[in-house]
Parts: structure tokens; C-alpha cells; sequence
């Protein structure tokens, strides 16, 4: 007489099997997660910088149509104007960032820690008078165990 099927003993082995497979493979995709948002973190940074420098190239050249406050200085007054539509004096009218870009992977959020090119270089705080420099919110550890991501 056959039977078909398992025996509890193989049942239990490819379940051992199954369970030690995940508990090497969940860390390692943790560890690609983490490193994709790593790198999508330097992608937005890059990305708001370059903005930023755009943004202060118009102004200094004196390439904007509205100026806007002249007592702002040479930077965007926040991040948010540079998603905003800028039009030059040629008539063009240019967008510097996508709405997108302005989400910080780390947190999910629209929130960055700026530097105004008026703030106290000693204070961690910025007086947000104008956006000089950006980076994240999150204090979480890096993967290379020795920065935080908002001392990038």
C-alpha cells in the first residue's frame, strides 16, 4: 500500500528550512532598503542645491522678472518657491524643482533642516530668512555607523 504525500518529520525540516532562509534574507533586504533611500536622500539633497544655485545665479544676474524682496537677499525665501513657477525677463518661465523633490526620503515628510545665508554659523537654528543650504530631518544612523542623515 502507498501513500501519497509528506511525513511530519519532512514538514518540519522544510519549515526549519523556510524560517532560516528568511532570517538571512530579511536583513539583507532591509539593508538594500535603507541603502536605496541612502542614495535617493543624496539624489533630493543634490537636487535642492542645484536648485537653489539656480535660483541664486537668476537673481544675481539679474535674469528674474520679479525680483520679489529685495531686502531677501539672494536666496529663496523658502524651499517651496523654487516648485513655484519663476519667469525671467526673456519671458521664459522656468520651475527649478518638482513638488516631489521636496520629500525627504528618511522621513517622508516635506520637511528639511535649511541654513540661512544670515544665520549665526555657531546656532544649529536658522532664522529662515533665506534658504542657503539644506539637509534632512532625521536623526537616524547612516549606514556607515558614524554620521546621522541630517549631518549630511
Amino acid at each position: 500500500m502507498r501513500r501519497n504525500g509528506f511525513t511530519i518529520a519532512e514538514l518540519i525540516t522544510v519549515v526549519a528550512i523556510i524560517g532560516l532562509l528568511a532570517t538571512l534574507v530579511i536583513p539583507v533586504a532591509r539593508f538594500g532598503m535603507k541603502r536605496q533611500k541612502e542614495i535617493e536622500l543624496r539624489d533630493r539633497i543634490r537636487k535642492i542645491t542645484t536648485a537653489i544655485d539656480k535660483y541664486h545665479d537668476y537673481k544675481v544676474r539679474g535674469q528674474l522678472k520679479d525680483p520679489g524682496d529685495v531686502t531677501q537677499g539672494e536666496y529663496p525665501k523658502k524651499l517651496e518657491d523654487l516648485v513655484e513657477e519663476i519667469e525671467l525677463v526673456d519671458g521664459r518661465k522656468v520651475r527649478l524643482l518638482r513638488e516631489r523633490d521636496l520629500t525627504d526620503p528618511m522621513t517622508g515628510k516635506k520637511e528639511w533642516a535649511t541654513r540661512s545665508s544670515t544665520d549665526d554659523p555657531e546656532s544649529s537654528f536658522s532664522d529662515e530668512n533665506n534658504v542657503f543650504d539644506v539637509r534632512s530631518t532625521s536623526s537616524a544612523m547612516s549606514l556607515d555607523g558614524k554620521t546621522r542623515y541630517n549631518e549630511w
